[in-house]
């Protein structure tokens, strides 16, 4: 005998073991005093008791989706044939008085019995795909209960459940009654991006009700609400869902005064927000919530379940190139690449040796050295998620973490900086004095003996004309080998710097009359570093030329190779000779892009001394001025300090932080200049190596040498390289760095997860229009689930398709409901032209782990049955391949 139980106290409506876990929450949530339509159930303890004399055990999860689709109809078939006693019907009606027969939802969840999860289950969110009715008549409620409790047997509802291993014959159903929240716009709000689990509200809204979205039969706004504010994607609207006059949903048009405004406010925004965080702190996890908003703007929740996050996308990972577009701007190659990431990692395990942290410790973040620094689509990005593992050991970490964000545009708000200066800080520079005066006490020694020793390294290790091979990967590797234990001191200027830059914003803004204090402004002043050492040099020799009667005119206008070759030689003087071979050998590695390999320097190409010289020559620029500017700066730094801190004690303590900030400024940009003269050295050595590989067949070109990595050039020379081809290794990596340089640029931040990361996972938010290049079209949408999906598209109109059709396809439609699932089931990947990232297609895709892109403008007019596409559910981009059928 079927056991059948009527729900409506509080107590026990809160029972996910007894109505499911859909109708639990919505109790819980009425409980925490969130508005929430109220509602009863009538519980099916086990619809299998009712028809297992008259259909056949379930074949079993294994079974083909023929054998399984004939046993679902036939088990729906005989449960909507069980009907409710009578007094069951009386019992229903007399509780459905109270909620207005007239207008009610009628909907069912799955109850897990014997150890199987339910429906929306925290540990697996997966979906019940049962039936759900809106705006019942009292007349049809006991019948739409009866169809709610037999669709547990429907036959999408199996076939996903046998997917994922559940047999449907030990499961329960319960039914809840609802009243209808007749609303005037509707929403499906995700508390993390359901693509890369990133936290952030992500709404869905439509005007009219909810199915609406979750159908796709309406036109849909996207509100995405992140910490800088709120994204608006506003669409034109035509259609909505609304009440039918003989009950159920109707489509209607939409009015002209609504079409092209937004469907919701930004204070209704706010709402769903606080509602969204609500739910998250009752139930924990991600959300995906469904709600309407009255006329009285009151929001009203009619669903909370466990969002269903897209089964590839991992943990989110942050990225960013902000200053380091300064050293490695634009696309760079595997070669600029290797030395970057080798740099990184020798630098900073040095230098967080240098402040204290134990060997054991970065031991075990040596993973964390390795990916410090990320190369994603041929250009180099830091990984945060690694930076803040890393610097988090460091002494002082909380002071100085606002203003390396700053530096990094990952705070922009300067205010922000100041109140987080503020709390505490100067009581935690306090704390941390000893250990820093201990520190900086032995720096300046520490900075002599480093630019002492690179000094001579460098100077012995620059000419390699005339070595062998052998002697020259010799070189190289000892110079990087000494490196690797001495250049952190380089790093402890910026972190010395930042210290006295934090201390000096702390006590400026207490003694000052200014409330937004810039020391920079206040550090012109001391001796020039090497940097400004090397615009001197370069102003002197324009002072020479201009003194040489001719002279100008011909680096000004005349070939730069051919005044080069005449300077060098002496015909015009030997002491302009000498003037530009020192300059040239001391200064020889700077120039722009400098740290990138493949680009060259004055000292591969020194025709560009000319081409830096010109401006200078042209503009007459003698050493006097700019001594004269220096000067003027200087004493416009002292004025400035004695108009914003009148008191002369305070201003001399003030002085003497700002000299030490010019210390550390000059020995950051010294050693800045040591590492331009590193990556000079290793260019004169690869490159060197790379003619030789050239020359003996294992490169096309000289050139393609930046296409390896520094251990595979290396490596052809030691007998350790790994790579049998670096010919052909080199041609491919020539062609994906050419393929990088014709695609636009990525965004300066992004977030990606903990998975193959590929070119498409990059790109997000195209226009939602076709562009067409090349062989083939790319079409955009909302990326809904990750993952990347190749394959001949199927074009389905009708949901009248055999499922083996679509097997191994990619399934484009205008719009898809739960039905369509046998046809997803062994899909490929999944197109919509309608919906939003939190309609059905969207979930379904996510729910089965297939690559998802929704919102697609013109798919199925564009894209025909037979195409090949690959569709990336992360980045929301179809790509059609002409000539493939």
């Amino acid at each position: 005998m079927v056991m059948i139980k009527i729900v409506d106290a509080p107590a026990e409506l809160a029972d996910a073991s007894l109505v499911g876990h859909k109708f639990a929450r919505q109790q819980r949530l009425r409980d925490a005093g969130v508005r929430v339509p109220p509602f009863f159930c009538v519980v099916v303890e086990s619809p299998w008791a009712a028809i297992a004399d008259v259909v056949p055990p379930f074949p079993g999860v294994g079974a083909g989706i023929e054998r399984l689709t004939a046993w679902a109809e036939a088990a729906r078939s005989a449960a909507e044939l069980v009907p409710l006693a009578p007094e069951t019907q009386t019992a229903i009606l007399m509780k459905g008085i109270d909620l207005g027969l007239r207008d009610v939802a009628v909907r069912a969840c799955v109850v897990g019995r014997d150890g199987h999860l339910g429906e929306d289950d925290a540990a697996d969110a997966f979906a019940g795909l049962t039936d759900s009715y809106l705006y019942v008549s009292a007349n049809a409620v006991i019948n739409r209960i009866a169809a709610c409790a037999a669709s547990v047997f429907s036959v999408e509802s199996v076939l996903y459940r046998a997917r994922r291993g559940i047999d449907p014959s030990v499961l329960g159903v319960c039914v809840g009654i609802q009243q209808m929240v007749d609303g005037r716009s509707s929403f499906v709000a995700f508390t993390h991006d359901p693509v890369t689990g990133l936290r952030g509200t992500n709404v869905a809204a439509v005007h009219g009700i909810g199915e609406g979205v979750v159908a796709e039969r309406a036109d849909i706004d996207h509100f995405f609400v992140r910490s800088g504010g709120i994204e608006k994607r506003i669409t034109h609207k035509q259609r909505m869902l609304c009440r039918a006059p003989t009950g159920g949903v109707a489509e209607y048009r939409v009015p002209d005064r609504l079409a092209d405004e937004p469907v919701l406010s930004d204070a209704q925004i706010e709402q769903i927000v606080t509602l969204a965080d609500t739910a998250e702190r009752l139930f924990g996890g991600p959300q995906d919530l469904e709600g309407v908003i009255t006329a009285d703007s009151a929001v009203h929740l009619v669903q909370a379940r466990p969002a269903v996050r897209s089964r590839e996308a991992g943990r989110p990972v942050e990225w960013t190139n902000h200053n380091l577009t300064e050293s490695f701007p634009g696309v760079t190659t595997a070669m600029t690449y290797s030395h970057a990431r080798a740099f990184y990692r020798m630098s900073f395990r040095d230098f967080y040796r240098i402040v204290g942290v134990p060997d054991c410790q970065l031991r075990s973040r040596e993973h964390q050295l390795r990916r410090m620094v990320g190369y994603l689509d041929g250009r180099l990005y830091y990984r945060l998620d690694a930076w803040y593992a890393l610097h988090s050991q460091m002494p002082g970490w909380d002071v100085v973490r606002p203003l390396w964000e700053r530096s990094l545009g990952l705070q922009t708000d300067g205010a922000d900086l100041h109140s987080a200066l503020d709390r505490g800080a100067g009581l935690r520079l306090l704390a941390l004095l000893p250990r820093l005066a201990w520190v900086a006490v032995r720096f300046p020694r520490q900075l002599r003996n480093f630019l002492a020793w690179w000094d001579g390294r460098h100077l012995a290790g620059t000419n390699f004309e005339h070595l062998a091979a052998d002697d020259i990967v010799a070189v190289y590797r000892k110079v990087w080998a000494e490196a690797e234990c001495r250049w952190g001191v380089t790093i402890l200027a910026s972190y010395l710097g930042l210290a006295v830059y934090a201390a000096s914003i702390v006590l400026a803004r207490r003694w000052t009359h200014t409330a937004d204090v810039n020391p920079a402004a206040l550090l012109p002043g001391g001796p020039p570093n090497r940097t400004l050492e090397s615009v001197h040099s370069t102003v002197a020799l324009a002072e020479q030329i201009n003194a040489i009667p001719g002279l100008s005119e011909r680096v000004l206008t005349g070939d730069a190779g051919d005044t080069w070759r005449q300077l060098e030689g002496g015909r015009y003087g030997s002491k302009l000779a000498a003037d530009v071979t020192t300059h040239l050998r001391r200064f020889g590695d700077r120039a722009m892009s400098d740290l990138k390999i493949e680009e060259p320097t004055p000292r591969q190409r020194p025709e560009m001394l000319i081409e830096s010289l010109r401006p200078f020559v042209a503009a007459g620029t003698t050493m006097q001025q700019i001594a004269s500017q220096e000067r003027s700066a200087e004493r416009g730094a002292l004025d400035e300090l004695r108009r914003i801190c009148p008191s002369r004690s305070r201003r001399a303590v003030l002085k003497v932080a700002l000299r030490a900030a010019r210390f550390l400024a000059r020995a950051r940009e010294d050693t800045r200049f040591c590492r331009t003269q590193l990556y000079g050295l290793s260019r004169e050595a690869m490159s060197r190596l790379g003619a030789d590989l050239a020359a003996a067949g294992g490169l096309d070109s000289p050139d393609d040498y930046v296409h390896l990595e520094a251990e595979e050039l290396l490596g052809a020379f030691d007998g350790t390289c790994t790579v049998g081809d670096l010919r052909g290794l080199a041609r491919a990596r020539k062609e994906a760095f050419l393929q990088s340089c014709s695609r636009p640029a990525l965004a300066p931040r992004f977030v990606t997860a903990t998975q193959p990361i590929g070119v498409g996972d990059l790109r997000r938010g195209a226009a939602n229009t076709p562009s067409t290049g090349g062989s083939s079209t790319v079409l955009s949408g909302l990326p809904s689930s990750a993952g990347i999906a190749r394959a001949q598209a199927k074009l389905v109109l009708h949901p009248d398709v055999r499922a083996d059709d679509c097997a191994g396809r990619v399934l484009v439609a205008l719009e898809t409901d739960p039905g369509w699932l046998p046809l997803m089931l062994n899909a490929a990947g999944l197109v919509a032209e309608r919906g939003s990232m939190l309609s059905h297609t969207a979930i379904t895709g996510r729910m089965l782990g297939v690559p998802t892109v929704v919102a697609v403008s013109g798919a199925t007019s564009t894209i025909a049955d037979g195409d090949e596409i690959e569709i990336d559910g992360r980045c929301g981009t179809v790509r059609i391949f002409h000539g493939h059928r």
